[in-house]
């Protein structure tokens, strides 16, 4: 291979943007560093109102700035990152996570040696806590959620080899464009919160695989000013908002009709859980606003679903799993709620034990 073939293969470096301006010195420095492994280093800011356009224009004028006037949410602007990429390999990088300096070749790599595979993540790391994993990739709960692997396990118990896994997290991933194809990747209507995740089951759902790569390493810190519970400490209204209705989203859009109307009667009380929660927590209009949405825009969803589902090369048995509901610890800190979760859980689980062979 000849230098100036390899250079043309270097991939894009798209970090996407909202308010980051506490973030995007470091990212972009670390970035920056790391010599020659990207062909363009572009920037997508999402309508920040913050210093971020300045710091960049100031600080980074090798970078290029895609500015989106009005703020549409991490999966548009990864979306218009895809579309103008100049490599149809992309590294996809939040503001708030720095990648260790092999993290992209050991990323490359693993998609060379996989060619199924359209897109692979690294092992993330909390930037504060490097000794602690904090997800390597997920699988599709058959409840529409993301359960995480390897969520909280020391660094030194890790396992490095490569996998296929169920779904994807999209703080630092490289996706390959020429494997893909040129739909964009990401439902803008998800606006944030599992649009990822959306993506990773539907890319599986199309017949493609995703890798973690728990060799490749980046670090991740504190997340969306407003929005993200390690930096706020509580559930902002808009994330739960989100959370509630794109979870309805990926189940309505993704799942065959075999599985919706066998898992009818564990929705059912699973959603009667969800109200009770929310009703209790005080977060009953998020959990309404969320279901006005869905109701007002039913009509684009069913004709989304039917695009998904003339496309589809796996079945659901092939795609979705049991095990633990993905839970975040805050939402049971009564014992009622403690016990009321065990309860969920059990039924769930035996639930899902008579029925997974048939989805």
């Amino acid at each position: 291979m000849n230098a100036r073939k390899s250079q043309d293969e270097r991939p894009s470096l798209c970090v996407i943007n909202h308010n980051g301006e506490h973030y995007l010195v470091e990212t972009l420095e670390s970035a920056l560093a790391q010599g020659d492994r990207f062909r363009e280093i572009l920037l997508v800011d999402d309508a920040s109102q913050d210093e971020s356009l300045n710091i960049v224009r100031e600080r980074f004028p090798s970078v290029k700035v895609l500015q989106i006037p009005e703020n549409l949410g991490p999966a548009e602007a990864r979306n218009r990152a895809f579309s103008g990429a100049s490599s149809d390999r992309i590294v996809f990088l939040d503001n708030d996570v720095c990648m260790d300096v092999d993290c992209v070749d050991r990323l490359q790599q693993a998609l060379d040696e996989h060619p199924l595979a359209v897109a692979a993540m690294p092992c993330v790391l909390f930037a504060r806590r490097r000794d602690v994993v904090q997800y390597t990739g997920g699988e599709a709960h058959f409840l529409g959620l993301m359960s995480l692997h390897d969520e909280g396990r020391p660094v030194r118990l890790l396992e490095t080899k490569t996998r296929r896994i169920g779904s994807i997290v999209t703080a630092c991933f490289l996706l390959d464009r020429s494997r893909w194809g040129r739909e964009r990747p990401f439902d803008e209507s998800f606006f944030i919160y599992l649009e990822d995740h959306d993506f990773g089951l539907r890319s599986r759902l199309l017949g493609h695989d995703i890798l973690s790569v728990p060799s490749a390493r980046c670090f991740h810190r504190e997340g969306t000013p407003g929005l993200s519970l390690r930096k706020t400490g509580r559930y902002a209204d808009k994330r739960l908002e989100c959370l509630i209705r794109n979870r309805w989203l990926i189940v309505l859009k993704n799942y065959s009709l075999r599985s919706l109307l066998l898992l009818a009667p564990v929705f059912a009380v699973y959603e009667l859980c969800q109200v009770l929660v929310v009703i209790k927590k005080g977060w009953l209009l998020p959990w309404m606003n969320a279901a006005t949405w869905i109701l007002k825009n039913a009509a684009a969803v069913m004709n989304r679903r039917k695009v998904i589902q003339r496309k589809r090369r796996r079945p659901d048995r092939e795609l979705l799993t049991g095990g633990p509901i993905p839970f975040r610890e805050e939402l049971a800190g009564s014992r009622l709620e403690r016990l009321g979760r065990a309860g969920l859980e059990g039924l769930c689980a035996f639930y899902w034990k008579l029925i997974a062979r048939f989805v």
